[in-house]
């Protein structure tokens, strides 16, 4: 790999932090949270994370996150009115009901994106999961050579909240165009891009 993760992970923040622009609360109150977690399906990608994975008997598969305010400064708290009531929201924590309920979408052959109806009334944020839009995964898969099969490499989610949920999910596919053109730099690798369009 010619580029380390931590630049992909920058340039992922970075396009997310200008299409936040486009989104009056993130513009007017710079609040909001970023989050990328990647998880490494060999120990190559593993190594390109940082190392703390075991691959053998016994996987021990390490989840590498990295968070950020929406606008350099801001808070990764929101408040806002619901029920009558002013709340405050941590959009760090909400980041992570997101993509949990992204994983399961993927889990269960749905394309990898949060906000989808799986079908099943227990998924809400009692149980850990955030059923609204906002978080997409990556599968990223990777070549020996040219004339080999893909096999699976990593996948990255990414997520966005502090926003109506639909600003989320713009601010998130950000991040397709950034990713896409990092490994097709690489030559051996593929991404497959979620469904963003299904929620």
């Amino acid at each position: 790999m010619k580029q380390s993760y931590l630049e992909l992970v920058r340039d992922i923040q970075d396009a997310i932090r200008v299409r936040a622009q486009e989104v009056p609360k993130f513009r007017d109150e710079g609040n909001g949270a970023i989050r990328i977690l990647a998880y490494p399906c060999c120990p190559e990608a593993d190594k390109w994370f940082g190392g703390l994975s075991t691959f053998g008997e016994k996987d021990d598969i390490v989840d590498y996150e990295h968070t950020f305010a929406i606008t350099p400064g801001g808070s990764r708290v929101v408040t806002g009115e619901w029920d009558g009531v002013k709340q405050k929201v941590d959009c760090y924590a909400y980041s992570a009901l997101k993509i949990a309920h992204c994983s399961l979408a993927q889990d269960l052959g749905y394309t990898a994106v949060s906000g989808l109806d799986l079908r099943t009334k227990y998924l809400t944020e009692d149980n850990g999961y955030g059923p609204h839009p906002g978080a997409l995964c990556f599968e990223i898969s990777k070549r020996v050579d040219e004339s080999s099969d893909p096999e699976p490499f990593c996948g990255i989610y990414v997520c966005v909240s502090g926003a109506d949920s639909r600003d989320d999910l713009k601010c998130a596919i950000a991040a397709v165009y950034v990713i896409v053109e990092f490994f097709d730099n690489e030559k051996l690798y593929q991404v497959k891009i979620p469904n963003y369009s299904a929620v």
